[in-house]
Parts: C-alpha cells; sequence; structure tokens
C-alpha cells in the first residue's frame, strides 16, 4: 500500500515506519531537517507542515492511497499558541489531502482528550477537553472528519494511552526511573501511587498497521493495553534490574480513596473489529527499554 506518514522520527512515528517497511509498504516520509537512510520502498520528501504549498505536488505525484497523521510540533510544550498551530496545520493537511485525491486518513490523538475520568474508558463515552492541547485535538476530529467528508475521504482516529518504550525522550517516565538507576540515582517519582495504562511502544505500531488494513470510516479507537499498572511497580522493576537486594519504598504517602488516579483503555472495540491486542507484558516491556537505554548510554 501507497501511505503517506507524518511525524514518522518521532518516538511513536519511528516504530510504526519500521512496521510498515517490515510489511512491505511502499511510504513517503515528511521529514524536517534529519538525515536519516531508509530502504528503497521509503521516498521522503524535505519540510515541515507550516509549508504544505512546497512539498504537496511531490506528495500529489506519489499518490498516496492512505495518510497517517502523527506529527504534532512543539512537543512538550502544549500551550495555547503552539495547540491552535497544529490544528491548523492538521486541518490544512487533511484539506490538501483530499485536494490531491487521497482516499484515507489515520489521525492520532491522546487519551488525555477524556479528561479526569477514572476506571475504564470507552470510546464512546463523553470526553471533557479541559487544556489547550486537548481542546485542539478534539476540535481537529471533529473538523478534521467534516473535512474528510466534503472531499470524500475516509477519516479514522485513534487514541494512544501511555505508550512506553525505546527511543522514548528522556524526561518521560519511564526513561527517567532507568536513567536515575542506571547513574546509582534512587528516582524522585511524586505520584507512585498512580495508574495509567502503559502501552509498549510495538504493540502500538502495529496497531497503527492493523488499523490501516482494518480501520473502518468514522471510527475511534483506543490503543491500550487494557489494564491499569501502578508507577510503584514500575520503579520497582526497574529496582529489580540494578537493586535487586533493595526494596523500592515510596518517600511520599499513599493517597486516600478515589484520590489515586487509575484509568485504562477499553480495548474491546480495537480487539474485535482490528483483531489486535497488546502482546508485550509490563515486566518484558520495562526490560526491553532498560536495555535500549543502557546501550544508549553506552554509545
Amino acid at each position: 500500500m501507497k501511505a503517506f506518514v507524518t511525524g514518522g522520527t518521532g518516538f511513536i512515528g519511528s516504530h510504526v515506519v519500521n512496521k510498515l517497511i517490515d510489511e512491505g509498504h511502499n511510504l513517503l516520509l515528511l521529514e524536517g531537517e534529519a538525515e536519516k537512510s531508509y530502504p528503497q520502498t521509503v521516498n521522503v520528501v524535505k519540510g515541515d507542515l507550516s509549508n504544505i504549498n512546497k512539498w504537496k505536488e511531490e506528495v500529489r505525484n506519489f499518490n498516496p492511497e492512505i495518510t497517517i497523521h502523527m506529527a504534532w510540533e512543539g512537543i512538550p510544550n502544549y500551550d495555547e499558541q503552539t495547540s491552535n498551530r497544529n490544528l491548523e496545520y492538521g486541518l490544512d493537511l487533511i484539506k490538501t489531502l483530499g485536494e490531491i485525491g487521497c482516499k484515507r486518513i489515520i489521525v492520532t490523538g491522546s487519551c488525555w482528550e477524556y479528561g479526569e475520568k477514572t476506571g475504564e474508558i470507552s470510546e464512546d463515552i463523553e470526553i471533557n477537553p479541559s487544556n489547550p492541547f486537548t481542546i485542539a485535538k478534539n476540535t481537529l476530529r471533529e473538523k478534521g472528519r467534516e473535512v474528510a467528508k466534503e472531499n470524500n475521504m475516509e477519516f479514522i482516529w485513534v487514541r494512544f494511552f501511555y505508550v512506553y518504550g525505546p527511543g522514548q525522550k528522556s524526561h518521560s517516565l519511564i526513561p527517567h526511573i532507568i536513567n536515575s538507576m542506571q547513574v546509582g540515582n534512587k528516582p524522585e517519582v511524586k505520584t507512585p501511587y498512580s495508574k495509567n495504562d502503559f502501552v509498549y511502544v510495538e504493540d502500538v505500531a502495529e496497531a497503527i498497521s492493523d488499523i490501516l488494513n482494518r480501520g473502518k470510516d468514522g471510527e475511534i479507537y483506543n490503543i491500550g493495553s487494557g489494564y491499569s499498572t501502578e508507577i510503584k511497580k514500575i520503579i520497582e522493576l526497574v529496582y529489580k534490574h540494578y537493586m535487586p537486594d533493595e526494596k523500592y519504598i515510596p518517600t511520599v504517602e499513599k493517597p486516600m480513596g478515589n484520590e489515586i488516579v487509575d484509568f485504562w483503555a477499553d480495548i474491546s472495540k480495537i480487539k474485535n473489529e482490528i483483531k489486535w491486542e497488546a502482546k508485550t507484558s509490563i515486566e518484558e516491556g520495562v526490560e526491553k527499554t532498560i536495555s535500549y537505554f543502557e546501550e544508549a548510554n553506552r554509545n
């Protein structure tokens, strides 16, 4: 399949691209200044979402059957100006793709769109975007779907939960824990009792690949592990690797009752419609992530 990909050099995007390469898809990647070598099945167009007119003819000539839009510039800056700029870029992209004849687009959102929920979160639950980033994402979903419909293009929205794994930014939770313990420091974590749905990045890449092949127009799909994991458990797994004889003891007291964050993805929809579910346990995923950062720090 011929697929145009934005955000393919990012943490999640690079794993998605590798998965699509392995499956033999013909890809066109939107790439900024980064220089990277790819197999012959991968084409590169230089540019970013702020200058679509400079490269849209190259995309038109490529004639993609589907686009996977993962780019969101400025992360981890989630302020209003950055969020609104990304919203504008996303809508311009969808309109441009419709004009050049692309028939399908997958756009990535976030579990943060659901707001401060607890328990199992399904796609049809009422969402509560409450900050510039989630408001922009939700507006992109609503307006983007209408723009796609006007241009006879199928539109699919996916919501990532807490993706982790090789290549994640060092300031993120799990890399922070690993990198702290690599140098002999005990990690400072303010919310060890919170529980989130941590999903390994290679499982996420497989989900995107499966949605590319079997996703349905107009649908929203959660991508998560389907269960919550206490942050304290992740720290204990890293302790087991580096300090097997020492027990992790949190320095903060455990909150009472519903003060603890605890939510996870209902993945029944993606499991039933797409035939996907995460395969990597938290134990296996953390160990793989440790191995990656150990190798990266040696080089």
